[in-house]
């Protein structure tokens, strides 16, 4: 759009049915970028080596501007990270916004960053007509005993993880999405406090008080694990430690069944500290973590990853038998820290990939004609670019269909729509703009 008030010169009609015949009915697949050459245009010269230097030297810098409306979430990474641009839609967001008090999901838990403490709910889930939605309970609180007034930081991500930090505390919490263990990292010697919100029932250790089991009355039974010998202590809600400092892992027990517990005694050992999501091929992404400890990697699948990890050539376990429930259907253990997930090819075409059936032909001109008659451009109420854009596409589609169905008889009126609909924000006429 043109920033003063000098109107942008009309566009020919030529170009107008150029843009519309191609370019903006690709919105539909806005996440892909084409470059269309068109046999009428000739091709730009390539820059002078004069003119590429001047224009290496020429940084755009965007303005900084203080928003009303997102609160700045650099208080909540490290100064390491902010150097380079942040991420603005990430799993992890809730923990850098406003306060960072609000909970995420990583599989299978909903954790929780407030008060110098982590959080840790197996939640259940609430269901009706409208939504399913996931209820955050603090079955777990993690914290230092001596306290402390300090707020959280983010000091590295991934596409699979974040490491949160409470540095007041010493504490380091390794959040890896799918991990059925909460891992923390305790960097000084530090006494440590882990509350429930519920009652604990029973309270068991190993020998070398490296291995430790409590059970809660609302039925969750919880299993520790330390990297070296850790004393602990406990009230009816409260359990704490003696000064420790290396790696503590703790995992809910699936349905509190002692026949998954040697599955969390065998991978107790392994951990992740970050993973990548990698894409090496079409159709193809493989999930790659950086794993510390001995053993194998135990991690967690959701249905959608078994069946593609079933497509792929994996060097992979699937434990069947060990699961947890999640609100994308229950979650089952994978055993290896590379995942290929192989998805059969979809191409991107301007048409349906699979024809229309011809009983339907006649149906689908009747819809069609119907959705047509109905396209006024100067009903549009909204003013907002991306409803707006969606209301374009889904019109522009129309006119492919039509095209498909060989039935051109609704074009020009979808081309008079698109037209009538699409000029205005081109020519910086368009009054909600």
């Amino acid at each position: 759009m043109a920033a003063n008030n000098e109107k942008t010169p009309s566009l020919s009609n030529k170009c107008i049915d150029l843009i519309l015949s191609k370019t903006l009915i690709y919105s539909h697949h806005s996440s892909i970028h084409h470059h269309h050459h068109h046999h009428n245009q000739t091709p730009l010269p390539p820059p002078s080596e004069a003119a590429m230097a001047k224009q290496n030297k020429t940084h755009f810098i965007f303005p900084e501007t203080q928003s009303t409306v997102l609160p700045d979430p650099s208080n909540f990474f490290s100064s390491t990270l902010l150097s380079k641009p942040l991420p603005t839609n990430s799993f992890f967001q809730n923990f850098v916004l406003k306060n960072g008090d609000q909970p995420e999901y990583i599989h299978p838990y909903l954790i929780k960053s407030s008060n110098s403490s982590l959080s840790l709910s197996y939640p259940s889930r609430q269901v009706n007509s409208a939504f399913i939605y996931q209820v955050f309970n603090a079955d777990l609180t993690i914290s230092s005993k001596q306290g402390s007034s300090g707020k959280h930081l983010i000091s590295s991500y991934s596409d699979l993880s974040v490491t949160l930090d409470i540095p007041s505390s010493n504490l380091s919490f390794l959040l890896v999405r799918g991990s059925p263990f909460l891992t923390v990292s305790v960097t000084q010697p530090t006494p440590l406090s882990i509350t429930t919100i519920h009652a604990i029932l029973s309270f068991s250790s190993n020998k070398t008080n490296t291995k430790h089991t409590f059970h809660f009355n609302n039925g969750q039974t919880w299993i520790l694990y330390a990297s070296s010998t850790i004393k602990l202590s406990h009230t009816l809600s409260e359990i704490t430690s003696d000064a420790f400092s290396g790696i503590v892992r703790i995992a809910l027990l699936p349905d509190s069944d002692s026949k998954h517990e040697a599955v969390l005694d065998k991978f107790s050992s392994c951990y992740p500290v970050s993973g990548e999501a990698i894409f090496r091929e079409p159709f193809c992404v493989e999930y790659k973590w950086e794993k510390k400890g001995s053993g194998d990697l135990l991690l967690l699948a959701h249905p959608l990853h078994v069946q593609l990890l079933s497509n792929g050539d994996n060097d992979v376990t699937v434990l069947e038998d060990f699961k947890y429930g999640s609100i994308d259907g229950d979650v089952v253990g994978v055993v290896g820290d590379s995942w290929v997930l192989q998805t059969d090819p979809v191409y991107v075409t301007w048409h349906s990939t699979k024809g229309v059936k011809e009983e339907s032909h006649d149906e689908i001109v009747s819809a069609l004609s119907n959705d047509v008659e109905g396209l006024n451009s100067s009903s549009i109420s909204t003013t907002s670019s991306y409803f707006y854009g969606k209301l374009i596409a889904r019109a522009a589609r129309l006119a492919l269909i039509a095209e498909e169905l060989s039935y051109p008889d609704v074009i020009p009126k979808v081309k008079k729509f698109l037209k009538e609909s699409i000029e205005p924000w081109l020519e910086g006429t368009f009054n909600g703009n």
